[in-house]
């Protein structure tokens, strides 16, 4: 049904660091065994059946814990993709600490693209992401990010926005900037943390100075693109009109350590909450009633969303993330008050980093404020 598919697997829940802001504190603790790991991706392979194209996501906890598995499954993903003519491409999600040699030269040869989790500054970075001794980690972190810089691996900065560290967001991007990473995804922390309207505006402000940051370095002949403010973002122009809910389960599932199957990694860590979010079993394939009562949550219209259907946001949202709704709101239609703001101040955002320069709106007085239009 889909020429390109998705998976994650979530090879451990275990974890060397203890973020404060970590919304995987619920999952119990288990590993992927290497046996059931290769299961799973011959699951996943039957199932996108008539793709050309996948990208396989390894992630956690963090899944360089138990790196056998994860070599064994992309080396068992590559001849299995490779027989079936499907184009296969593979992304490893840590939190940037075990990056040793050995990890870095298989990194290298079998091209596989890292997502680091750093968010800035080292006062910034170990105020909320420090191992389960309370050691900082942003020194070490940013020495393997430098050293998988070096290999020419393609690398992608991870930043998570806490409330408390959201006035320092520009300049955290900066620093992470002038190491050499050119690609930047900006997400702020949910499910642990509350948001209050003056956090938000703080946010929704940093997100407007980075566009500006980004047309700076555009100008200046270098590259930068920042996510959630992507040259190709969605967000913009009414492209997602009509268009509500989620991937998951659709284009896209998660396979968890304890071996269970949910529609995406966010979802998957509010398993133990909402079982109804389970679509079945590495051991035990896909249920399909599960998936179709699970689809009819991810996908509702917008007669199921009383709060998008007079919004002027929504050509440019799809009702918000299923995930975010659930662990911020404990609603799956409703999402919360910082997502809406921050979705509804891309347009502007992209028009400041990517607009014509002789149409660049001038939004040096704009203030993200409760009440402020977009």
């Amino acid at each position: 049904m889909h020429d390109h598919l998705t998976a994650e697997f979530l090879l451990t829940s275990a974890c060397n660091m203890s973020c404060s802001y970590c919304i995987g504190r619920e999952l119990p603790t288990a590993t992927l065994s290497i046996e059931d790991a290769l299961k799973a991706f011959d699951l996943f392979t039957w199932l996108a059946e008539g793709a050309s194209s996948v990208e396989i996501t390894l992630t956690g906890g963090e899944p360089l814990l138990v790196f056998p598995v994860a070599e064994s499954l992309i080396c068992h993903a590559e001849e299995r993709t490779r027989a079936e003519g499907i184009h296969s491409t593979f992304v490893i999600k840590t939190n940037g600490t075990l990056l040793s040699e050995a990890v870095r030269t298989f990194i290298c040869d079998h091209r596989i693209k890292v997502v680091v989790s750093i968010d800035g500054s080292a006062i910034v970075h170990d105020r909320h992401r420090r191992t389960k001794q309370h050691c900082e980690t942003h020194a070490l972190v940013l020495q393997n990010l430098k050293a998988l810089l070096q290999d020419g691996v393609h690398c992608v900065g991870s930043i998570t926005v806490h409330p408390n560290t959201c006035g320092s967001l520009l300049d955290s991007v900066r620093e992470i900037h002038e190491i050499g990473l050119e690609q930047i995804d900006v997400g702020p922390a949910y499910g642990t943390v509350s948001w209050s309207d003056a956090d938000t505006g703080v946010l929704v402000d940093c997100i407007l100075d980075i566009a500006r940051y980004m047309r700076q370095v555009d100008s200046a002949g270098g590259r930068l693109e920042v996510g959630p403010v992507y040259r190709d973002t969605e967000h913009v122009g009414g492209v997602l009109k009509n268009n509500w809910g989620c991937h998951a389960a659709s284009t896209n599932v998660a396979f968890m350590p304890n071996g269970q199957i949910a529609g995406c990694s966010s979802l998957a860590m509010l398993a133990a909450r909402y079982p109804e979010l389970i679509i079945g079993e590495i051991l035990g394939g896909v249920n399909r009633d599960a998936v179709a009562r699970f689809l009819e949550l991810a996908q509702a219209g917008v007669q199921r969303r009383p709060d998008c259907q007079s919004c002027e946001v929504a050509p440019n949202c799809t009702g918000g993330c299923l995930a975010i709704n659930l662990s911020q709101n404990g609603a799956p239609f409703s999402a919360p008050h910082f997502y809406c703001r921050t979705i509804a101040v891309i347009p502007l955002a992209w028009e400041c980093a990517w607009g014509s320069k002789n149409d660049v709106r001038d939004t040096s007085g704009f203030r993200g404020v409760p009440g402020t239009p977009y």
